[in-house]
């Protein structure tokens, strides 16, 4: 096995076990949240014990196909039959990604604007790595997140306890970089 999948496994080791809490974005950038969660004193921010903040090409697969996925993000969820595509945009508009993320976790906190795992299932069962940066994480009831970097340059995705004063884990253009602090 390369040094590569080597250090990705044991850095995404501490998921297996782990409930997949919470789902939210920041502009294009999807964040997973794993394990318990905290809701910090303003009431108006939580986090997981673990999060994976994914800029790169990346779906959740589940038993019948994919469930969702990056690009669904540029994707109306309404039937786009008669959208006006020159004042459309997936911020001020519903659009599939998140609205599939909603229906898949079940649970939705306006407060912290997160999706929340209302369910029994989305536990990591385990985690796995490629030569490419690639991630697949199997989770409970037969879904995976499978995370696939696709580009040479620029972040893919990093690794975090958002709590902690914890390196960062990052993947980068395909390639482990050095873990870096909080400020990124």
């Amino acid at each position: 096995m390369s040094t590569k999948r080597v250090q990705i496994q044991s850095h995404l080791a501490p998921l297996v076990g782990r409930k997949l809490s919470i789902a939210r974005r920041a502009a294009d950038m999807r964040g997973f949240h794993f394990g318990r969660v905290t809701l910090e004193e303003s009431g108006d921010r939580s986090s997981g014990e673990f999060a994976l903040h994914i800029q790169c090409p990346w779906r959740v697969e589940g038993p019948v196909g994919i469930v969702t996925g990056r690009t669904d993000l540029w994707e109306p969820a309404e039937s786009s039959e008669y959208i006006d595509w020159d004042s459309w945009d997936y911020e001020s508009n519903p659009n599939l990604q998140d609205r599939r993320i909603g229906e898949l976790l079940g649970g939705y906190d306006p407060k912290t604007r997160s999706f929340v795992n209302d369910t029994e299932y989305l536990v990591v069962e385990q985690v796995e790595a490629d030569d490419f940066g690639g991630a697949p994480v199997s989770l409970s009831g037969g879904y995976r997140l499978v995370i696939f970097p696709s580009g040479s340059a620029g972040e893919d995705w990093r690794l975090l306890q958002p709590l902690s004063k914890q390196r960062h884990f990052v993947v980068s253009g395909g390639a482990v970089k050095e873990s870096v602090d909080e400020a990124g």
